[in-house]
Order: structure tokens, then C-alpha cells, then sequence
């Protein structure tokens, strides 16, 4: 029994001996210490927080952990001084946090792979500051400041964000000796308003990236141009960039496509300010020749000739100060097309996007093409209300669709086109319906010389302007198509002509307001005569 005794307190002597062991051992190797880093470019927390769990060390801080340190940009660092498993990082609550991660160790930065609750993240090694407990991730030597290209080349680049990044990185370098301008993404713009933003580099670079913080999107390598240039990164077209008073924040056109056909109708756009105060004017002009000029923001261009061509818009304020934006077409000829193409949508109320409830409307789809078969173009037009009621269509040779709303809201009308082989295309338009229309309805105004005065119908001095009496004696003012009646048809008629359409139309009576030109004006009034007569 003795013998028996002292092996039993031998064996505990020996177990003891290793647990002991274990836990120097442990502690040995809890000995972490280093820096942890958060790419919040994703999450966009305010303050992230960062806490750890699971090693011998317990936790780190109550939940939700310790705040995090901002390094620069949207990376944040937390210094680690313990024996850690897991990892949480979260924007101090549990509303929005990482899942339970499993620590990568120090020096290593993690990227969230989604703005959602409980997301994952990608680890990889920081590549920004140095940490001096982890000899094998040194300030990146491919980014020092170069000190044979002193500041000579400095200047200032921009980009227009019409791709609605939710931030911009500028990546900048030259290739030989290597040098950048910060690593891969880049540095972060700075938004100075109206959708631009800039970036000041001290030396002169070759090359340019632009990126919304990754690979995920960003632009192809390209040469970086002089000083004060623009990138647009939708239209991914570069302009000269003038800091002016004046700001365009959108020029666009009611088409998607910038490759379209002769004779057909493109309306522009232009939002602008200035920061100087006053009024601002407008000249759209395509290829230096002008199309409108003047107060509106908005004008109406049909190219008649094949070709490439350059919509520019100059935009100045009371005080000259200017500011311009462009847009490229290519127009090819429509002579021979097969296929059926929809120019344009027009209604008699010229209006872009509202339309008059209980107004009797005449809608007119411009097509070109079918120059195969008969000849001949088919349409029809399906319209949903508000209530989400449909007519019924048919297709008819008739391209004008003549149709009342009866209700407030959004209406969209499809336009079917169809060749004499039943190849088909539509476009569809949404207008809002509205008691008393807000809109400008004469866009073109107050140049346009795709519609000239007719030099063969001048002012006649004889008959001066009274539009308060449109009957005078022999003369019907507002009958264009001379059948003895005011009715919609002569509405329809001044519009056509303005669309450049070769219908029959008496010039001199389609002078409603006889000012001794024919323009969209006419139509308004006698729309209006018409409604309230």
C-alpha cells in the first residue's frame, strides 16, 4: 500500500509539472502585440470599434469594444496588446458589426465584402504605416518622394462623378523611375461641389486611374493631360475645367443613345448655377455653329446631315462668368434604313413631361425607316394610367394618336413602330398629368435656326399684332390648315411644321399672334383659345 501511495503522488507530481508548463508556455505566447487595421470604405462607420475575444487575455474592452484610430483616409488602426482569437469590429452598437471573425493577426487590414449586418471581410497585409513589430511589412519603398522631380509639374485634376461613386480615388504615376502618388487605390478627391471634384499633385505624373476605392470599376490606365483637366466617369470623356462661379450640375438629352439618324429631334437639358448671383444665359451651338442662344435651359436640335458632331453648351452669368459642358453624336443617314427607327415623341401641347387633364392631345410618333417591302410603317400607341388601366391598341398607318386623360398622375405611353416584315421598336414616355401645366413649353425659345424665318412671309406692317382678335375680317389667324375652322387640327398642324415634317400648312394664318414668324408660340395661344373658348 505504501509502494501504491508514493507512484499515485508521483504521477500527480508529474501531471502538475506539465500543466504548469502549459500555462509558462501559454503565456509565453500571449505576448501579442501590433496593430490591427479597419478599411472603412465600405461600412462608412463613424467611429469603428474593434473588439477582441477568445484568447488567454479575456476580452479587450466591455462590449462594444475599444474606438478605433483613424490613420488616414478610411483606414483605422486599434494597437493589440494581448492573446486574442476572434475579432469583432462594429460602429459601436450591435445595430450595424462584422461577424465573429477569426483574428488574421497584426499588421493585416481587413476590407468588409458588404454594407450588410453581420458582414465578412478579406484579410491582407497593410501596406501603409510602418509597424515596428512586424519587420516584414516596411513603408512601401515604391512611394517615396522622388527628390530628382522636384514640385515642377504640379497642378490640379478633376472629375466630374456622373457614375455616382460614392467616393473617388485618384491613382498617379510614372513608370520609370517607378513613383506614385500614394498606393494603390490612390488618395481620395475632394468634393468641391455640383458634382466635382479635385486633386492637387505636387509633381508632374504620366499616368492617371481613376476608381471608386478598388478594382471594382475603375477607369482603364490612362495618360494624365495638362493642368485643369476634367474626366467625366460616365461619358468617360475628358474636357478643359475652368474653377468658375458658374456651375452645371447635368447636361443631358432625351435620348439614351448618341448614335442616331438624320432628322431626328434631340431635346437638351442644362441645370446650372452661379455662386456670383444674377441671371445666367445659354448657347448651345454644334459644332461651333449655334442652335439656341438666350435665356433657356433647354433647346431642340435635328441634325440634316450625316457626320460627327459636338452639342456644347456655354453657360454665363450676369457677371461673364462662363462655364461650358459637351456631348458627342454620331448621325448617320436614314435614307436607307430597312428597319423601323423612332425620332421622336411629340404632343400638341409641346410638352416635355406634363400633359393637361381633360385636354384632348394629339401625340405624334416620328419614325423613319421600312425602306423595304411596301414601304410602309405601322403604329400604335398603348397607354397605362395612373390606375394602371390599358387601351386597347391597333395598329394603324395613322402615326398621330389623338388621346384625353381623365386622371392626375403618371401616364406612360409605348410607341410601337413596325415594318412591312413585322420587325417592330418601341420607346416608351412618361408624362404626369396636371390640372394647370408649370413646365417651359417652348424650349427652342428664343433662337432657333432650325426654324428660320420664312423670308417669303415677312411682318406686314400693314396688319399689326392683335391677338386679342384672331377673326379679323378675311383672315382666320390660327386655321394652318386652311379648312375654314379653329380645331385641334390646327395645333397639330404648327406642330408638325416646327418637327419639320412636310405637311401642307398656310403660313400666313399659322401666325397666330402675328408677329411674322411661326413658332411654338402660336400653337400655345391657340391651344388656349381652344380650351377656354
Amino acid at each position: 500500500m505504501k509502494k501504491r501511495a508514493l507512484k499515485f503522488i508521483s504521477l500527480m507530481l508529474v501531471m502538475a509539472v506539465i500543466a504548469t508548463c502549459a500555462v509558462i508556455a501559454g503565456a509565453s505566447v500571449s505576448a501579442v502585440t501590433g496593430k490591427v487595421y479597419f478599411d472603412n470604405s465600405v461600412t462608412h462607420f463613424d467611429t469603428p470599434h474593434c473588439y477582441m475575444w477568445g484568447g488567454s487575455s479575456g476580452v479587450n474592452k466591455d462590449w462594444p469594444g475599444q474606438e478605433m484610430t483613424k490613420v488616414e483616409g478610411d483606414i483605422w488602426s486599434y494597437d493589440v496588446n494581448g492573446d486574442y482569437a476572434n475579432i469583432i469590429f462594429n460602429n459601436g452598437s450591435s445595430q450595424y458589426q462584422s461577424g465573429d471573425l477569426t483574428f488574421s493577426g497584426v499588421g493585416q487590414v481587413a476590407k468588409p465584402n458588404s454594407a450588410d449586418n453581420k458582414f465578412q471581410v478579406s484579410w491582407s497585409a497593410y501596406q501603409g504605416e510602418t509597424d515596428p513589430t512586424n519587420p516584414t511589412n516596411p513603408t512601401n519603398p515604391t512611394n517615396p518622394t522622388n527628390p530628382t522631380d522636384p514640385s515642377g509639374g504640379a497642378g490640379t485634376v478633376y472629375c466630374q462623378n456622373d457614375a455616382k461613386w460614392s467616393k473617388v480615388y485618384v491613382y498617379m504615376w510614372n513608370e520609370s523611375p517607378k513613383v506614385e502618388n500614394h498606393g494603390w487605390p490612390g488618395e481620395e478627391m475632394t468634393d468641391i461641389g455640383d458634382g466635382v471634384l479635385e486633386y492637387n499633385y505636387s509633381q508632374k505624373f504620366d499616368n492617371i486611374i481613376f476608381n471608386p476605392g478598388g478594382d471594382n470599376g475603375k477607369t482603364n490606365d490612362m495618360v494624365l493631360p495638362s493642368d485643369k483637366n476634367r474626366y467625366n466617369n460616365s461619358t468617360k470623356n475628358w474636357d478643359i475645367y475652368f474653377s468658375s462661379p458658374v456651375k452645371i450640375t447635368s447636361f443631358t438629352a432625351n435620348l439614351e443613345e448618341t448614335k442616331i439618324y438624320t432628322g431626328t429631334s434631340v431635346t437638351f437639358n442644362v441645370a446650372a448655377k452661379t455662386t456670383a448671383g444674377g441671371s445666367l444665359s445659354y448657347k448651345f451651338s454644334a459644332n461651333g455653329t449655334t442652335i439656341s442662344e438666350g435665356a433657356s435651359s433647354s433647346c431642340v436640335w435635328v441634325p440634316n446631315t450625316a457626320g460627327t458632331y459636338k452639342i456644347t453648351v456655354d453657360v454665363t452669368d450676369s457677371s461673364n462668368n462662363t462655364n461650358s459642358r459637351s456631348l458627342n453624336y454620331t448621325v448617320e443617314d436614314a435614307g436607307s434604313l430597312e428597319g423601323a427607327y423612332i425620332r421622336g415623341f411629340a404632343n400638341s401641347l409641346n410638352t416635355v413631361s406634363q400633359i393637361k387633364k381633360g385636354a384632348s392631345i394629339a401625340f405624334t410618333t416620328d419614325a423613319i425607316g421600312g425602306n423595304t417591302g411596301n414601304g410602309l410603317l405601322f403604329y400604335k400607341i398603348v397607354v397605362k394610367a395612373p390606375d394602371n388601366t390599358q387601351n386597347i391598341a391597333y395598329y394603324t398607318t395613322n402615326k398621330i394618336f389623338n388621346y384625353t386623360p381623365s386622371q392626375l398622375g403618371i401616364y406612360t405611353f409605348t410607341a410601337y413602330v413596325q415594318n412591312s416584315y413585322n420587325t417592330t421598336v418601341t420607346r416608351t414616355y412618361t408624362y404626369t398629368s396636371v390640372n394647370s401645366i408649370t413646365e417651359n413649353t417652348d424650349p427652342t425659345t428664343p433662337t432657333n435656326p432650325t426654324n428660320p424665318t420664312n423670308p417669303t412671309n415677312p411682318t406686314n406692317p400693314t396688319n399689326p399684332t392683335n391677338p386679342t382678335d384672331p377673326t379679323t375680317p378675311g383672315l382666320l389667324y390660327g386655321d394652318a390648315d386652311d379648312s375654314g375652322n379653329l380645331n385641334i387640327n390646327d395645333v397639330t398642324t404648327i406642330q408638325m411644321y416646327l418637327a419639320h415634317y412636310n405637311n401642307p400648312i398656310n403660313l400666313t394664318l399659322a401666325d397666330y399672334n402675328r408677329d411674322g414668324v411661326v413658332k411654338i408660340q402660336d400653337a400655345n395661344e391657340l391651344q388656349k383659345k381652344l380650351l377656354f373658348k
